[in-house]
């Protein structure tokens, strides 16, 4: 196993892993984590970076580096991108000594984000395109590609089947808890506590951490959008107009509990009008 990298509980606590698709609000997860509940957000551990040489589609392997954290009563957050299907099979055995938080995050200011973020990188981390919209439609391609099981039509429907298989979890898991982005933002104090009562532990501090802090920095690549390429817009209508598995992707229906997270298009079905009746929440976000 590799060389210990990270900080440990003196006292038996819960691990705690986050697990989010790229651009959602992970770092800002991770350090919400260590300021209420002493959980260490820097180090953390990456369980995708070369400290842990495995074989991530051997689950056994899996579930060894996961346990092996646990037995060390690892305080840092476990950070992970990888979509569901990595983790499935052992799920259940993490209930007791590891949590799980899924932060989840308007898919439109994901792709945004998201598209902005690789333009900085001298690699091939996935598909760079000149607009935003593009990149949303584009095929998932490059280093990014070692998180999903499984290849995808667009980055949307990578997102979208993410999204799926981790809220399908945690309706089955009383251990795996959704945090959605938005809630964190618009009314930190409370979201924290709900998420401290499902995790049965208490807030030690309901500040909001340092947004510039402790985070992931962009490469070192100037990058500046031509007039109108980040177009959020522009994403919203293609994402109202792809519904893979009956998803309709830019419909979330965000709900006040941490736990429950209901997705899916509107009862008639007008997708592209509640797309756009949803651009004045998400884009205050951008």
């Amino acid at each position: 196993m590799a060389e210990k990298r990270f900080a440990s509980f003196e006292q038996d606590q819960k691990a705690v892993m986050v697990v989010s698709h790229e651009r959602s609000g992970t770092h800002f997860a991770m350090n919400a984590l260590a300021g209420c509940f002493g959980y260490v957000s820097y180090p953390w551990v990456d369980i995708e970076q070369e400290s842990f040489n495995t074989n991530f589609y051997d689950a056994i392997c899996m579930s060894k580096i996961l346990g092996f954290l646990i037995e060390k009563r690892c305080a840092s957050t476990v950070k992970s991108h990888h979509s569901v299907e990595f983790f499935e099979p052992f799920l259940e055995h993490l209930n007791g000594p590891m949590d799980v938080v899924y932060v989840l995050r308007n898919p439109v200011d994901v792709m945004v984000s998201f598209w902005r973020f690789l333009h900085t990188w001298r690699w091939a981390e996935g598909p760079r395109t000149d607009t935003a919209a593009q990149f949303a439609a584009a095929a998932p391609m490059g280093r990014l590609m070692r998180y999903q099981w499984r290849q995808h039509e667009t980055m949307l429907h990578r997102w979208a089947d993410h999204a799926e298989g981790w809220l399908k979890a945690a309706s089955e898991h009383p251990h795996l808890h959704v945090l959605r982005y938005e809630r964190m933002v618009a009314d930190y104090s409370a979201t924290m506590h709900e998420l401290g009562a499902a995790m049965g532990l208490p807030v030690r501090s309901d500040q909001p951490p340092p947004r510039d802090r402790n985070v992931v920095q962009v490469g070192d690549r100037s990058f500046t959008p031509a007039p109108g390429a980040d177009n959020a817009d522009a994403v919203r209508d293609i994402a109202a107009g792809a519904a893979p598995r009956g998803i309709g992707l830019s419909l979330m229906r965000w709900e006040s509990s941490p736990r429950r997270v209901r997705v899916g298009p509107p009862a008639d079905g007008n997708h592209r009008q509640a797309a756009r009746e949803g651009r004045a929440s998400s884009s205050s976000l951008r």
